[in-house]
């Protein structure tokens, strides 16, 4: 009977993610849209004389394109790539299960929504920006509305499948590829640093989006409340005012960590609260991707 009630719940949440889906595909379009216009061409890595990124030195680099002065930073040796002539690979995921689900009354949407709107925004500028797409954990990538419409399919999908972390362990992409992924990231700091190692095994590129609900960082109720976690547990807090600060603490604690561990492997952060307007946030992601800069 527990099976059947948990399958009839993964069946209720596809079904409401569905019937969002054309609101959100609107409102992913039409950010794409407000982005893609005034913008000027893309850099791309490759021969120009522009920087792009860094990224570890291999076999079939040439050694004068070794930038010393990174790689003295570390036990790595980096080159400094310059504008690209090639088309990059880029890879998506994005968190789904109970804890994406929720929404304060002060959120616009729910973390599931912000990433997906998030992760198919930028689906539909890199489809724009001639980039190969495709989603984490398989081969094939591209660019054609076949492709697009996949990456929808499996972005709606998220809702019903808990998975708070990428499953590095079965899942894989191409070395080079560039990894865009979309979450709440609040799991313990140790999962999240064993899958951050794996993923670093993977790929020297990526893109990490935390998003979070309001309520998540200020603790903002009052009174007595009962706090339910996605795996039934719950805690009644008589007095939320008294452990309102530390709580905050822990949580601002919690996001530098998860923007530490990631900046260590040289990859991109970017935080999002669900109460703020998704286009600033996608414009400052697609200023990253575009732009290449490197913060160091």
């Amino acid at each position: 009977m527990g099976i059947l009630s948990h399958i009839e719940k993964l069946r209720d949440r596809a079904e409401q993610s569905v019937l969002s889906l054309p609101a959100l595909m609107i409102k992913s379009e039409t950010l794409a849209d407000n982005i893609i216009h005034g913008e000027h061409a893309r850099k791309k890595s490759g021969t120009g004389e522009k920087f792009w990124q860094y990224r570890e030195y291999d076999a079939s680099d040439r050694p004068q394109d070794i930038d010393w002065r990174q790689s003295a930073k570390g036990d790595q040796v980096f080159i400094k790539q310059k504008e690209w002539q090639i088309t990059r690979k880029v890879f998506l995921w994005c968190a789904g299960g109970p804890s994406m689900s929720f929404a304060s009354n002060e959120a616009a949407y729910s973390k599931q929504e912000c990433a997906q709107i998030l992760s198919l925004s930028l689906a539909l500028l890199l489809k724009k920006a001639k980039e190969q797409i495709g989603i984490y954990g398989e081969e094939r990538t591209g660019r054609s509305e076949e492709t697009m419409a996949k990456i929808t399919e499996f972005l709606f999908q998220r809702s019903a499948i808990d998975e708070t972390l990428p499953d590095t362990e079965s899942l894989s992409m191409p070395r080079h590829a560039f990894f865009i992924g979309a979450g709440d990231f609040l799991r313990p700091i140790e999962e999240i640093e064993r899958s951050f190692i794996s993923l670093s095994k993977q790929t020297q590129s990526a893109l990490i989006i935390q998003v979070l609900d309001p309520t998540e960082i200020d603790l903002s109720y009052n009174g007595r409340i009962r706090f339910k976690a996605p795996n039934g547990d719950k805690e009644i807090i008589n007095h939320v005012a008294s452990v309102r600060q530390a709580y905050q603490e822990r949580i601002i604690e919690h996001i530098e960590t998860v923007q530490n561990l990631a900046e260590s492997y040289q990859w991109h952060y970017v935080f999002h609260r669900t109460d703020n307007d998704i286009e600033v946030t996608l414009r400052q992601i697609w200023q990253i991707l575009s732009m290449g800069e490197h913060e160091q």
